[in-house]
């Protein structure tokens, strides 16, 4: 049995799925923005895995009209083959909905990015990226870049050598960093990261010369990151606002945006840590309670709900 504090598995690949699906094309509607917000709503973020998504019309125009209808504000999008004609697909896609008022991050991700010795691949990701922006009109280039590389699921590397492993993983963000900020238009970068980098008082990892927690060390290197903080529910000793309480501490302090984010997979162990089997309503009150609790904290960047295909089917229309 896992407990609290155990990494959990990610999202890095585990879900390929189908989905041409048919609906109206949501720009038939008011293709200016998305709906207004409410008073104090917090920005919302969703992963999107299924790559196909933005080839296939019908998948595509039914994802953007459930970020219509949900206030999704920016989609992470799974973007690894940036090759033509993929290029073309995403380019179309950005641009359907930009005109939404909806904001995509490319979406890449792999344990073994985060060893020494594959930080070619991820490095050649974000340049694939850079290279579409820069050939891409404003409205269809990515808004960022966003990274899901869980080194603790390298369970063998992590049990015998975790600093080593995480040294090499803050090694390769701040490569990713400095590349994409020095593109002529810099790419606004995030990332993924377990609660539980930093629970442990005594967890801490000397890079470049000082000792922090790992989420620390991420904060300083990179643009914001989505804390993935999974529970389905806001309060107490164990809740998702205790979790992320010194990733904003931090953030507080050196200006940086934390995304809180929240699971909606089903059938996942142990139950607690998903809203999956349970209710749309149950959990947006839960994200309420998160909302009163931070909405006046600096660092809070809203919520990132994982994932699409999950989320659709936890809240249906």
């Amino acid at each position: 049995m896992r407990s609290s504090k155990a990494p959990l598995f990610g999202a890095w690949g585990l879900y390929l799925l189908a989905g041409a699906l048919s609906l109206p094309h949501p720009a038939a509607a008011d293709p200016g923005e998305l709906p207004a917000m409410a008073r104090g709503e917090p920005p919302r973020a969703m992963w999107v895995w299924d790559a196909r998504i933005a080839v296939q019309t019908e998948a595509r125009n039914r994802l953007l009209a459930f970020c219509r209808s949900h206030r999704i504000g920016t989609v992470y999008l799974s973007a690894y083959n940036l090759k033509p004609p993929m290029d073309r697909s995403y380019r179309d896609f950005n641009r359907l909905a930009h005109r939404l008022g909806i904001s995509v991050h490319a979406l890449g991700g792999d344990p073994r990015w985060g060893v020494a010795r594959y930080h070619h691949i991820p490095l050649q990701w974000a340049e694939s990226v850079r290279q579409l922006n820069a050939q891409a009109s404003s409205e269809e280039r990515f808004d960022g870049l966003h990274s899901d590389v869980e080194v603790y699921l390298l369970s063998k590397s992590w049990n015998e050598s975790p600093g080593k492993l995480l040294g090499a993983y803050l090694d390769m963000n701040a490569k990713i960093h400095e590349a994409l900020q020095a593109a002529p238009d810099p790419i606004a970068f995030g990332v993924d990261i377990p609660f539980w980098f930093d629970d442990d008082p005594s967890y801490r990892i000397v890079w470049q010369g000082q000792a922090k927690p790992p989420s620390y060390h991420v904060l300083d290197t990179v643009d914001f990151v989505t804390v993935m903080a999974y529970r389905n529910f806001a309060e107490g000793s164990d809740g998702t606002i205790r979790l992320v309480s010194l990733e904003m501490d931090y953030a507080d302090q050196i200006g940086k945006k934390v995304v809180i984010g929240q699971e909606t997979q089903a059938d996942l162990f142990p139950a607690y840590v998903t809203f999956g089997g349970t209710s749309c309503p149950q959990m947006k009150r839960e994200l309420k309670k998160i909302r009163d609790a931070l909405n006046h904290r600096n660092s809070f960047g809203g919520f990132a709900i994982h994932h699409y295909e999950s989320y659709r089917k936890l809240c249906r229309d």
